[in-house]
């Protein structure tokens, strides 16, 4: 009996590794995943201070805004057998309207000052690199049915300024940008996702004939769109 035991169970664990190197071997796994993405949603920048002819004003508001943008992506599939991720880059683009309202009163080291009202549009520029979980792998989705991904990144922001009856003024600036999100495929080839970003900018704003200001941007951004994956 124990030898007709040991025998099934032998053969349960051979079948077993047999189905398992099978299903290994339908999932197909290609070595590198290309994306293209479109977003929309709303960005929600901190309050701000600005420095400005020695004077210093704190807890400026700036307004929500639309948020639109696109990206251009690859992930690269190796790191998955040792680490269980997947690593990649993208190039971001995301554009916004942090505009400076009039009106406001606030406190400064000269005591309170009363802003003039500017509207803004920030475009930012930017490379990322990332890191997925893949989840739900199946031969015909292997790169997942859906995925978590977070992602750290660097480049540039154009800020255009402009007060009325004046001329619009520009400047560029140094910025780094915060993201995680996640992703799931609708279709193969197709995938909605979801994600929350911060970017932080600083600039210099110069105005003709007048005095140049300091102004920090930090924004939240909420998310959504579409991803084709080729």
């Amino acid at each position: 009996m124990k030898v007709i035991i040991s025998s099934i169970l032998l053969l349960l664990c051979v079948l077993g590794y047999s189905n398992l190197a099978r299903a290994e071997e339908e999932i197909q796994v290609r070595p590198i995943d290309l994306y293209i993405s479109g977003f929309g949603g709303y960005s929600f920048p901190f309050k701000t201070e600005f420095s400005s002819a020695g004077i210093t004003a704190k807890d400026a508001e700036l307004d929500n805004s639309p948020t639109v943008g696109g990206k251009i992506g690859i992930w690269i599939t190796a790191p998955r057998k040792l680490l269980g991720i997947d690593v990649g880059a993208e190039i971001d683009v995301t554009h916004f309207s942090p505009d400076l309202p009039g009106g406001q009163v606030l406190q400064s080291n000269v005591g309170p000052v009363s802003p003039i009202a500017l509207d803004f549009n920030a475009t930012y520029f930017g490379l990322n690199v990332l890191a997925r979980l893949p989840m739900g792998v199946t031969p015909d989705l292997p790169n997942g049915r859906w995925f978590p991904y977070i992602g750290l990144g660097g480049g540039a922001q154009r800020l255009t300024f402009q007060a009325a009856g004046t001329n619009e003024g520009r400047h560029t600036a140094p910025a780094f940008q915060g993201l995680g999100g996640i992703k799931v495929f609708l279709f193969k080839h197709v995938a909605a996702f979801a994600e929350g970003k911060f970017i932080h900018a600083s600039h210099t704003l110069e105005a003709q004939g007048g005095p140049s200001a300091d102004l920090t941007v930090n924004s939240v951004h909420g998310v959504g769109g579409l991803s084709f994956h080729f």
